[in-house]
């Protein structure tokens, strides 16, 4: 929080594609009794069309432009947990509204994790279209998106946090404790520990 002293009022989980952010966000809504909402899609929901799609017809620039109002519009809902696209830490005021009353989590994996997830993702070739047509292949790419975006992950997160190895869930235990919820942070603690047995 930038600035912000006391309890989170909104959660927003930032970081490159394939970090988990809108799996680990529907946990934090869930443990929290908050609502979810993921940018992407609810851009797709607006459009009528996925952003693949809306880009092909529109461009990144009116993309980007509907992006840029949706997050001026989020940043006075409170009780919210908020998963952004992987280029919305780009716009930098309204990112900075955003910081006056909400926890920013980086969700981070280094390029290795993030290329073989990407792999396993079916719909990597079709989900966006390329933002850099000079880029070799898809895998070129990433590396290029990750080494521009990385320096503005940082200066704009106040959490940052490993994905790598860890599942969606232990994730969002890991964001807890940077919330002022002692007792949800406790329920929660035990029911992970009651998954865990479980699975073993």
């Amino acid at each position: 929080m930038d600035g912000l002293s006391g309890m989170a009022q909104l959660i927003v989980l930032t970081g490159f594609r394939a970090t988990g952010k809108t799996a680990v966000g529907r946990h934090l809504a869930r443990r929290l009794d908050w609502d979810f909402l993921d940018t992407d899609a609810e851009l797709t929901a607006r459009m009528g069309c996925s952003i693949a799609e809306l880009v092909r017809q529109q461009g990144w620039e009116f993309f980007r432009e509907q992006e840029r109002r949706l997050l001026h519009e989020l940043a006075g809902r409170r009780n919210v947990v908020l998963a952004t696209g992987g280029g919305a830490i780009l716009h930098q005021r309204e990112w900075e509204q955003l910081r006056r009353s909400a926890l920013v989590v980086w969700l981070r994996t280094d390029l290795a994790a993030t290329l073989a997830r990407l792999r396993q993702d079916e719909r990597t070739a079709e989900q966006r279209p390329r933002l850099h047509e000079e880029a070799a292949d898809w895998e070129e790419e990433t590396a290029a998106l990750l080494a521009e975006r990385e320096p503005l992950y940082r200066v704009g997160s106040d959490v940052v946090i490993d994905t790598a190895g860890k599942t969606a869930e232990e994730v969002a235990l890991k964001i807890m404790p940077e919330l002022d919820f002692s007792d949800s942070l406790s329920d929660f603690q035990e029911q992970a520990a009651d998954t865990t047995k479980n699975q073993r």
